[in-house]
Formats: structure tokens, sequence, C-alpha cells
């Protein structure tokens, strides 16, 4: 695994935000991010799944899976992490849902061939030099006219690259005021390099889903809106455009342009299984 088990279980500890659900609706940069996540495969998967048994792959705090679970399909997560395990499982039993929880590795799954009407992965595939060992796995479980889906946020150009100066330079504004001279120069990343994720483009993940036996591969690069370091009135107003913006938003996430393949953030990724 690109990072091991132990750099995950840290991961996971360290995100102590995360161990109780937050019931509060918020309309915050990350809540509406997420939430254009859960419509974009929520309408794929209403499409093209043949049913609602769900596995997915790398689930950490089981965001997507809660999602669906709430939606009534039968979830599956599967983690490397205990502990990220733990925080999903503490999530679906606040809410009182049902789900399967296992400790495994995508590379080599322990279900049998053919279980699942769709297997998810989120934030996982970046971290892997070649990730088409593990999209092969994932694709042996996967029914056939099953859907195959991930997203990942890659280490590529985008506007976050940009957003990130941005932040860059709030933060180091912050950190002079405040007195803490050993932090002005320090650059600010939406994905810190000690995460080791990997420069894979597009074309790369859609060709190893095709060698997985997928069909009808459709890939597009998404999330044209980045993560900016603003005061309190400035995330409100950010936030209320993002939502004036939803119809441009989908559009630019269906898109196959050179410019939204420059400009977006994030890979998102199906096929169907023959």
């Amino acid at each position: 695994m690109p990072n091991s088990q132990k750099w995950w279980d840290d991961f996971w500890t360290n995100q102590a935000h995360l161990r109780s659900v937050d019931r509060e609706t918020h309309e915050t940069w990350y809540d509406l991010v997420w939430k254009a996540g859960f419509e974009y495969w929520e309408d794929i998967f209403e499409t093209h799944a043949p049913g609602r048994s769900m596995l997915e792959c790398g689930c950490g705090s089981g965001k997507i899976s809660r999602y669906f679970a709430q939606k009534d399909y039968r979830c599956t997560l599967l983690d490397y992490s205990g502990q990220g395990l733990a925080v999903a499982k503490n999530h679906f039993r606040e809410l009182s849902l049902t789900g399967t929880f296992v400790i495994g590795d995508i590379r080599r799954l322990c279900f049998p061939d053919e279980k699942f009407d769709i297997v998810f992965s989120g934030g996982v595939l970046e971290f892997f030099p070649d990730a088409e060992p593990a999209i092969r796995e994932m694709v042996r479980v996967l029914k056939p006219g099953g859907v195959f889906a991930a997203n990942m946020v890659p280490n590529k150009f985008s506007i976050q690259t940009i957003a990130d100066i941005e932040r860059t330079i709030a933060y180091a504004v912050r950190n002079l005021i405040g007195g803490r001279l050993r932090e002005v120069f320090k650059m600010v990343r939406h994905i810190p390099a000690s995460y080791n994720v990997q420069h894979v483009p597009l074309r790369e993940y859609i060709r190893f889903c095709e060698n997985a036996g997928l069909t009808s591969v459709h890939g597009t690069v998404t999330s044209p809106f980045p993560e900016l370091a603003l005061p309190g009135f400035g995330k409100d107003f950010y936030a209320r455009m993002m939502k004036k913006l939803v119809p441009q938003r989908k559009r630019f996430d269906q898109s196959k342009s050179r410019w939204t393949e420059i400009w977006g953030i994030t890979y998102s990724i199906y096929g169907i299984k023959k």
C-alpha cells in the first residue's frame, strides 16, 4: 500500500472532529462540495446500476455509504484502517443505519466474484503509483452490468493550485500578525505533499478501467470551486454563490473540454462491467 496501515490509522486518529455525526445543516464550501458529489453519483447509480448492493472501498468515515444507506442501499464498507472503519461504524450507529464493515486491502478483496451491483472508491486510487491491479480487483467483485465508480483528487494543476497561493498568503498574514514567525513562509496545500498523492492523467485511469473489463467508461474532471481562506462573511458569500451556480457546476462536471480538464480539481470516472 502506498501509505502504510499505520499512516492511515494515525490519519484517522487525528480526525477527532469526525468521530460524531454533525447533524446540523451547514452551507459551507465543504458541505456543498460533498452535496454535489452525492447528487452526481446518485444520478449515475439510479440510471445504470442493476440493484442496490454497494461496496465502498477505502470508506474512511463512510460519508458516501452513509448517504446511500439512508436511500435504502445495502452498503458494505471496507477500509485498510481499523481507526477509519471505527469512525464509519460510529456514524452508522448514531444514525441507526445498517451496514457491513470489513477491514481489508482493495488489491486483495475477501469477497467472491460478481457479488455487488455497485463498487465505489473515493479518494483512494490517487495514492497508488499503479492503480490498475486495485481497479481489476474491484471490478472482479462487481456483477455483470454493475457500475464501478471512483473519484480522486490527483496531484495536478487546477484552480485549486491557484487558490492555494491565496491560502498561503492569507495564512502567512495571520501567522505574522500572531507572531508565529516560523509558520510565515509555510506553503499551504489542499493536499499536503506528505500524502504522496500521484500525478496520473485521467486517460490512464480510463485505460485501467477498460483493461479491467469495463465498457462505456466515462471520465471527466469535476469540481470547479476551490477551497479558499476566507473570513466568515466571505465564506457565507462564497457558499451563496456556489448555490446560485449549481446549473453551471453541473454542466462543468459533465463537460469533457480541455478547459474543464485544466480547471477542475477532481477526477470522476465510472463504467459498466461487461
